[in-house]
């Protein structure tokens, strides 16, 4: 059996960022506790949805790479915020206080349908993009040996 690496018209890419592989490994109590940490060293008392939209959004540089990741897992899982900014109210305002952060940075979340939810869907999307990820190199690696296997006209 013989085995066809790729040539280097053919170049893997990279798993992941240095954000997006530190984001792959937050969860609820740690995404909270990022904020926390941030509001308090801001003197903030609270956020608002489109408060935490700018911060994931920031350019580079503009926040800690942290606090911008923690700030996208929330705006991804709209359902986390909501529970989260909920857990003292009966309605959604989506304005969260640091309070409510730090009792999800404590664990607030964990074992809910909520918590079990996040997880499936960070599990998941991490799935489609590694899948995304092989689908690219053998389409490249299929395509350079069909050319290879293709005879000049004569």
């Amino acid at each position: 059996m013989s085995t066809i690496a790729p040539s280097s018209a053919v170049a893997p890419t990279p798993a992941s960022s240095s954000k997006s592989s530190f984001d792959a490994k937050l969860d609820i109590a740690k995404s909270s506790k990022i904020l926390v940490d941030y509001l308090n060293d801001k003197g903030q008392s609270a956020i608002n949805a489109q408060q935490l939209s700018d911060l994931a959004q920031a350019p580079a540089g503009a926040v800690p790479a942290d606090v911008a990741a923690a700030a996208s897992y929330m705006t991804r899982h709209t359902e986390v915020f909501e529970a989260i900014e909920t857990h003292d109210v009966p309605l959604s305002d989506g304005l969260s206080g640091v309070w409510n952060l730090e009792w999800a940075a404590a664990g607030g979340l964990d074992g809910t349908s909520i918590d079990a939810i996040a997880k499936m869907t960070d599990a998941f999307d991490g799935a489609i993009a590694k899948s995304a990820e092989i689908t690219d190199l053998t389409t490249g690696a299929k395509t350079e040996l069909d050319a290879a296997k293709q005879r000049p006209n004569a």
